[in-house]
């Protein structure tokens, strides 16, 4: 397990420096070589070297979850110079939503699911369990995805304090504001907030429930990743450094297909009712700084918490591993 146990120390670093890069940048301006940076690739490098020790001997993963893992690397690697590029063309880039972005979210997908594919395939004669590697593999997957909403989540904090004048923005980056809603939420609709959520945590919910027949695991990767999140707003807070809205209620999503024990349309129907309308009761009553909401996006939100798995219990190619469901 030694091998596996170094994938999730580098998957957690790139945790630590995305994060940190993200609260980074609405104080700061863009640097190719900020701290986060630093921290986001060392954990590439970590993961690099376990990669390039498995090309020399396979001995922990199955030819195909190592190329996986490889091509993710390929991609993370192709979005470097390209970001770099993006950023001289166009100057500050506070989304978090960029065409290049987009690439380093898809190469760092491919790379945790390819690592979580052999992890696996290495277990396959143990029942999946949420105290095994498979939540924090789950929780890594689940960072990547949501990853793009942090965008809104600190924006929705640092928004706040421009309006009140106590903005902790650098003087740089105040000079380059002339639409600070727009510039600060990155030019994102707010209606994509809920409904990527709702996308998001029910396609990860859904497929790990399918893949390793544990309701249990989608649940408690969800609440590592809420935890860890707090605990990064808690240190940012300390070091005065931008914080953001954790996303406490997507647990409600994993929660009820637990309840039900089923993967079916009610599940997604209740589970992203409760996630959104808890959600907005936050926003509404005022009892944390939220992403801006509006009541109707109620609707799309239930209706892709519904969408989601009578699609994938179309999809044939999913295998219907003989395991007890718990």
């Amino acid at each position: 397990m030694k091998y596996y146990r170094l994938w999730v120390i580098a998957f957690l670093l790139k945790f630590i420096g995305s994060a940190w890069d993200a609260s980074y940048h609405f104080k700061y301006l863009f640097e190719e070589y900020s701290i986060p940076h630093i921290v986001n690739f060392i954990g590439f490098v970590l993961g690099g070297y376990l990669l390039f020790k498995e090309w020399r001997k396979q001995e922990f993963m199955d030819p195909f979850s190592r190329n996986l893992i490889t091509i993710g690397y390929v991609l993370f690697l192709i979005g470097i110079p390209l970001d770099f590029t993006y950023h001289i063309a166009y100057g500050i880039d506070l989304t978090t939503w960029s065409p290049t972005h987009f690439i380093y979210y898809i190469g760092t997908s491919v790379m945790i699911f390819g690592v979580w594919r052999g992890y696996y395939h290495y277990t396959r004669n143990v029942q999946p369990a949420w105290m095994s590697m498979h939540t924090w593999f789950a929780m890594f997957l689940l960072e990547c995805f949501l990853f793009p909403n942090m965008q809104q989540e600190n924006g929705a904090i640092s928004y706040d304090q421009y309006i009140h004048g106590k903005s902790i923005a650098s003087h740089e980056i105040l000079e380059l504001i002339s639409d600070p809603a727009s510039q600060i939420f990155g030019g994102i609709p707010e209606w994509i907030y809920p409904i990527y959520s709702v996308l998001m945590v029910s396609l990860l919910t859904v497929f790990t429930i399918r893949i390793c027949r544990s309701f249990t695991i989608p649940l408690m990767g969800a609440a590592l990743y809420i935890f860890i999140r707090f605990i990064f707003k808690g240190v940012f807070f300390a070091v005065n450094y931008p914080t953001s809205y954790v996303p406490m209620t997507i647990l409600f999503i994993p929660l009820v297909y637990l309840l039900f024990r089923k993967i079916n349309w009610m599940a997604g129907l209740i589970g992203s009712l409760i996630y959104f309308l808890s959600l907005f009761a936050i926003y509404e009553w005022g009892i944390l700084i939220t992403p801006p909401l509006v009541l109707w996006e109620t609707i799309p939100a239930a209706v892709t918490g519904v969408l989601v798995p009578v699609v994938i219990s179309q999809l044939r190619f999913l295998p219907a591993i003989k395991r007890q469901i718990v």
